[in-house]
């Protein structure tokens, strides 16, 4: 890849990615420490979706999180063109639930 992009994730709370390159986004790994039970949302969308059982086409996925204490790595493959300063966003519930989100540039 060209280059990785981290960001570390709060709890509870939502997040601006901004991409400092163009290429394309090739996978994007969520590192959650796990600590009360929630949901992360990877958007394209400022506004959380969470709570929508039908979300529009700017949410890319979603993680259920666990109450379980401990450590949970899902690697997302994305394939995304992206232009420089392009914005994701992260959306998280759970109180605690913090972790780090790697996106890796192509």
């Amino acid at each position: 890849w060209k280059r990785s992009v981290v960001l570390s994730v709060t709890a509870a709370t939502s997040q601006t990615i901004q991409i400092p390159v163009s290429g394309r986004v090739s996978g994007v790994l969520m590192s959650i420490v796990t600590a009360a039970a929630g949901s992360w949302e990877l958007s394209t969308t400022g506004t959380s979706q969470i709570a929508t059982a039908s979300p529009d086409t700017g949410v890319l996925a979603r993680v259920r999180v666990g109450a379980t204490a401990g450590m949970q790595n899902v690697f997302l493959p994305l394939n995304r063109a992206v232009k420089i300063l392009d914005n994701f966003y992260i959306h998280t519930t759970g109180a605690g639930n913090v972790g780090e989100l790697t996106f890796f540039i192509e």
